[in-house]
């Protein structure tokens, strides 16, 4: 079955905060002094996959970092993003749930293994509603104990924190005052201030415009601002049109009116191919009944070369195997 296609978030997020030098400014100072003195952040480096649930997917993005702890084994470091607008009143269940399914993972990775490696979770929150973080901070919170009966069992109520780093709790000019990478601060007002928000060039090209540029022009810029405008784009869908684009060309000079070309010729294609997926499912529901969830999910993810040639297959097909060739 197809993979669940990433958000413009998940992309965004793990793009910007994969860089060591990012990862480490974000989550060193959420963390107290004494534990930063602990980690080894020279060697931080993302580590592979997503241990978020499918159907949490459009809600959630997830990254997770490895390094060690000084003179000591290997650490992670899980970062999460929250972008609705109400924050998961369970994320620290989420979080457990997550940290146990990489364990689960690295488990399976190292058979025989007597001890499990350190997690530290935080979460990053930002929603374009401005609505502050008021879930719990601990899992020993959410569960559902009298005064008496928590302080009788003590330990025995499982406890496990996670930090927090709530973007809402700032405005844009209090983020471009943060002592981070230009990358960094940018990622934050875009993730915060970016969706539906048809001002959001004017912002990111005057209060932002020296950060914009000097992720632009820094090594593997090109690539990042691909993902910024993938991101744009995605998100202001209908908020702003080509004309507003022209203070950010204005800013950056010919190379960046290119790349969201050929990015807007790129959406313009996928749009296409989603008519065509979605005809040509129709298709075979009329013809064959029922069509798995597999299928839909292959058809789905298939560009638009791919879907005439299984529409051509259509007419002569009796089975859906025979669409597949």
């Amino acid at each position: 079955m197809a993979e669940t296609p990433p958000t413009p978030y998940d992309s965004l997020f793990k793009k910007l905060l994969g860089r060591p030098g990012n990862a480490a400014a974000e989550l060193r100072p959420a963390l107290p002094e004494v534990a930063a003195a602990r980690i080894d952040w020279r060697h931080l480096k993302p580590y592979p996959g997503s241990f978020v649930r499918p159907d949490l997917r459009q809600r959630h993005a997830d990254l997770m970092l490895e390094t060690r702890l000084i003179d000591g084994p290997q650490a992670f470091l899980y970062c999460l993003i929250e972008h609705q607008s109400s924050p998961d009143p369970v994320m620290a269940y989420r979080l457990e749930e997550y940290r146990l399914r990489f364990w689960s993972a690295w488990l399976d990775r190292h058979p025989g293994a007597g001890k499990l490696p350190m997690v530290i979770p935080l979460v990053m929150h930002c929603s374009s509603d401005g609505r502050r973080w008021n879930a719990a901070l601990d899992l020993a919170d959410l569960i559902d104990l009298d005064e008496h009966t928590r302080a009788a069992l003590g330990e025995l109520v499982p406890r496990s924190p996670y930090l927090l780093d709530d973007v809402n709790r700032l405005d844009a000019s209090a983020m471009l005052a943060l002592r981070q990478p230009p990358e960094l601060r940018m990622l934050k007002v875009l993730l915060r201030f970016g969706p539906g928000n048809p001002a959001l060039i004017d912002l990111i090209t005057q209060d932002y415009g020296p950060d914009l540029h000097a992720s632009f022009n820094a090594a593997g810029g090109d690539q990042l601002f691909e993902y910024i405008m993938r991101y744009i784009l995605t998100v202001t869908a209908g908020s702003i049109g080509e004309d507003d684009l022209e203070p950010l060309y204005d800013l950056l000079g010919p190379k960046a009116r290119d790349i969201t070309v050929t990015l807007a010729e790129k959406f313009e294609a996928r749009g296409e191919a989603r008519g065509r997926a979605e005809s040509l499912l129709d298709l075979m529901r009329v013809k064959f009944r029922s069509v798995p969830s597999e299928v839909r999910d292959v058809v789905r993810a298939a560009d638009v070369a791919q879907l005439r040639t299984w529409t051509e297959r259509m007419l002569t097909a009796d089975t859906l195997d025979g669409v597949f060739g």
